[in-house]
């Protein structure tokens, strides 16, 4: 795996491990996440107190994210701080919601999604996932669920350019392809959670048959990050009826189309020339 992977600061990083972390350590993310302009000015021990938790386990905390300790968490929180990056605050949808509140609210939870999740890929290794696409043989789009949906509107992108690409949004399928791989071919696992268990079973297959790996998930230290060559990173802060999986597929549309974009360029001429070939196929179909 590539040591010189870059990974978020500060509010997004605790946001990125908070779905990995121990009850104890949850609290303690949970008050900085709700206090952070107020935890830069707070000593260990009043941190520890406020989040009903022991000293030891604030020190965890930070570590389990990443950073040397508290001090380092408390710098990289008043970068934050000084930046005026600091997350904007949006009320959750109530079952007694008028339609035009929902409709606020809605898109007030795409544009934090999309806004965060920009931040995160200009942190992140962007032009690598990029090369990984363009250098590979073959490209699958592994997901499940609302992902899954990502994967196949991806095939469908990626194919419109003339690549080699599929979507496999089912187990048994990922399985047996993925046991057919080289290092040649690349898989993109789709997850917001990061730790689906079929998919990473089927991930397992392909890196042991040397396949490359690139996950898109909002969860740092999950299972697809520990396997994953690279990684881009999403935000997406759900709304109570997570089953609808609202800001985590649009997170990660845009990020699928910021790949595609990029691969486009890269081979600009002959992205054009695929493109308008498809475009006069495909008008036959329209009503005139």
């Amino acid at each position: 795996m590539n040591a010189k992977r870059k990974f978020p600061h500060g509010i997004l990083r605790i946001n990125s491990y908070l779905e990995q972390l121990k009850p104890a350590e949850k609290r303690v993310a949970q008050y900085i996440l709700a206090n952070y302009e107020e935890v830069i000015h707070l000593s260990i021990t009043k941190l520890a107190r406020a989040a009903d938790v022991s000293e030891a386990t604030v020190v965890k905390f930070c570590q389990h994210i990443g950073y040397s300790g508290y001090q380092e968490l408390k710098i990289m929180l008043a970068q934050v701080e000084q930046s005026g990056e600091q997350e904007r605050i949006y009320g959750e949808i109530e079952a007694d919601d008028e339609i035009e509140e929902i409709i606020d609210k809605i898109f007030q939870i795409y544009d934090h999604s999309f806004q965060n999740t920009k931040k995160l890929l200009k942190q992140s290794n962007i032009k690598e996932a990029i090369d990984l696409l363009i250098n590979a043989r073959r490209i699958f789009f592994f997901g499940f669920g609302a992902s899954g949906i990502v994967a196949e509107d991806s095939e469908l992108k990626f194919k419109r350019i003339n690549y080699n690409a599929e979507a496999l949004i089912d187990n048994h399928r990922q399985k047996t392809m993925a046991s057919l791989l080289s290092a040649e071919d690349l898989v993109v696992a789709i997850s917001d959670s990061g730790r689906t268990r079929e998919l990473m079973e089927s991930l397992n297959i392909a890196r042991n048959a040397g396949a490359k790996i690139m996950a898109i998930t909002s969860n740092m230290g999950s299972p697809v990050t520990e396997i994953a060559d690279t990684i881009l990173l999403t935000s997406s802060k759900e709304t109570p009826f997570r089953g609808s999986a609202l800001a985590s597929r649009m997170a990660q549309l845009a990020v699928i189309d910021v790949l595609f974009l990029g691969a486009a360029a890269d081979k600009y001429d002959q992205t054009l020339e695929a493109l308008d070939k498809t475009r006069v196929v495909m008008q036959d179909s329209r009503i005139k």
